[in-house]
C-alpha cells in the first residue's frame, strides 16, 4: 500500500500534466493559418469609401417586459463594413459612448430599443477596466496599420499584431442584414 506521501506526489504530478494538457489545447493553432498560405493583403483606411447610407436594420425585436429602456446614441452608426466598425467603436471607448457601443454588438443587432442591460454589457465588453488593456494593445495596433481583415461570407475576423508573448489577437465580426457586428459580445 502506498503512502499519503506518495498519493499527494502522484496527484501533483497528475495536476501539472492535466495543467500542461490544457495549455498546449489552448495555444493549439486549430485557428492559425496553414504553413504556406499567405494571409491576405491589409487593406488600408484611406482606400476605403465613406459609407454612403446606413444599412437596414435587421427585424425588430421587442423590449423585454419590465426592462429598463436607455437612450440610443447620438452619433450615427458606422458599421457598413468591419473596418468603418472598428474605427466608430474606437471612436466611442474615447467618448465613453455605452450607447454606440451596445449598438455594435451582434445582440442588439433586431432591437428597437436599447435597455440598460445592453449598456452594462457594452461597458464590460468595451469600457470596464479590466478590458482597457486588451483595447489599447487593439488601439495600438490599429493606429500602426498593423491588422489583417479576414472575410468569409457573413463572418470576418480582424488580426491585430500586437507583439509580445500575445502576438496577435483576433476579433470577430458577424454580418447580419447588411451590417456588420461585433460577434459574441
Amino acid at each position: 500500500m502506498m503512502s499519503s506521501a506518495k498519493w499527494s506526489g502522484l496527484a501533483g504530478w497528475f495536476a501539472a500534466a492535466v495543467a500542461v494538457a490544457g495549455m498546449l489545447l489552448l495555444a493549439s493553432p486549430a485557428d492559425q493559418p496553414a504553413r504556406g498560405v499567405t494571409a491576405p493583403a491589409r487593406i488600408p483606411v484611406a482606400a476605403q469609401a465613406a459609407p454612403a447610407e446606413q444599412p437596414a436594420p435587421p427585424a425588430a425585436e421587442p423590449v423585454p417586459e419590465g426592462a429598463l429602456s436607455a437612450p440610443d446614441s447620438e452619433v450615427r452608426m458606422t458599421n457598413l463594413n468591419p473596418i468603418d466598425l472598428m474605427s466608430g467603436t474606437l471612436e466611442a471607448r474615447q467618448r465613453g459612448d455605452q450607447a454606440w457601443l451596445a449598438r455594435a454588438m451582434a445582440s442588439t443587432a433586431g432591437k428597437t430599443q436599447l435597455v440598460q442591460d445592453d449598456l452594462l454589457t457594452a461597458y464590460r465588453q468595451f469600457l470596464w477596466r479590466s478590458a482597457s488593456g486588451l483595447w489599447s494593445k487593439i488601439e495600438g495596433a490599429w493606429a500602426q496599420r498593423a491588422y489583417q481583415l479576414e472575410e468569409e461570407g457573413d463572418a470576418a475576423t480582424l488580426v491585430f499584431e500586437v507583439g509580445g508573448a500575445m502576438g496577435q489577437l483576433r476579433v470577430s465580426f458577424v454580418k447580419i442584414g447588411e451590417a456588420w457586428y461585433f460577434a459574441g459580445m
